[in-house]
């Protein structure tokens, strides 16, 4: 019989924590499955509540915050926001299980606002492209991750306000309409993206060169047009420069006309 100290309760931070630990570690629930509460509880208060859990009740929990985290609906997932980054994955002989199982067991999960109106958080879309972007090198995969998260985070920036997560992606700048980024790809990886439903182009002023080792990419959004993004020239790319230079002043200029700065 599981003997609990009088007042060992946990407080709501604790249980939280317990909660959540019980729901994204398999290894643990099974642990608690086979060896009982007293084996795995931390201290009598985790063991008052790991007695009472219905274990076939946490199993299905479980699966249904898998499913969640996954698929969320078909407003958008992980598993649609990623299209091009999760079939490269794929093709290297990942599974959507593994990396979710993954995901879920990593630091970049405990950065993600998984219960709304607490602490502030990243969206599940950077915390999850966090994930995969971990000792990644340069190549297809860390560029398409990258633009597939752009794509996700300026979406939300034109549709939600205010935003219900923080972005700690950099380089994402305010202009007098909106919001802007400029990346660099390997032109290699640009040409495999194409267009898929749902993402609009028209942004860029210049054909892909693929004489170059890398092309500049922008995204841009505004209240009226939405989202823009596409390889840019140059004299685009002058926008983001740090100093306050002519260049860059008519470079700024000239995208504001277009209703993109």
């Amino acid at each position: 019989m599981s003997t609990v100290e009088p007042g060992a309760s946990l407080d709501g931070e604790g249980l939280t924590d317990l909660l959540l630990r019980l729901l994204l570690d398999a290894d643990l629930r099974a642990r608690l499955a086979a060896e009982g509460a007293e084996a795995v509880a931390a201290d009598p208060g985790e063991l008052e509540c790991l007695a009472s859990v219905d274990l076939a009740e946490l199993d299905t929990t479980a699966r249904r915050l898998r499913s969640q985290v996954w698929r969320p609906g078909s407003g958008g997932s992980l598993a649609t926001t990623f299209p091009r980054s999760l079939r490269l994955l794929q093709d290297a002989g990942a599974t959507e299980a593994g990396l979710l199982t993954g995901f879920l067991g990593s630091p970049q999960f405990s950065r993600f606002r998984l219960i709304p109106y607490t602490t502030p958080g990243m969206s599940s879309e950077e915390a999850f492209a966090s994930y995969l972007l971990d000792g990644v090198g340069a190549g297809a995969l860390r560029d398409t991750v990258t633009h597939e998260l752009m794509i996700a985070l300026f979406t939300a920036l034109t549709c939600e306000q205010p935003l219900s997560f923080v972005i700690e992606a950099e380089g994402i700048v305010r202009t007098d309409r909106g919001h802007a980024a400029l990346r660099a790809y390997a032109p290699a990886s640009v040409a495999t993206w194409g267009t898929i439903p749902g993402e609009q182009h028209g942004a860029g002023d210049t054909d892909l060169a693929t004489n170059v080792e890398a092309v500049e990419y922008a995204y841009f959004t505004t209240s009226a047009a939405g989202l823009a993004h596409g390889v840019v020239s140059g004299r685009v790319a002058a926008a983001f420069e740090a100093e306050p230079t002519a260049r860059r002043e008519t470079a700024r200029r000239a995208l504001a006309r277009r209703g993109l700065w």
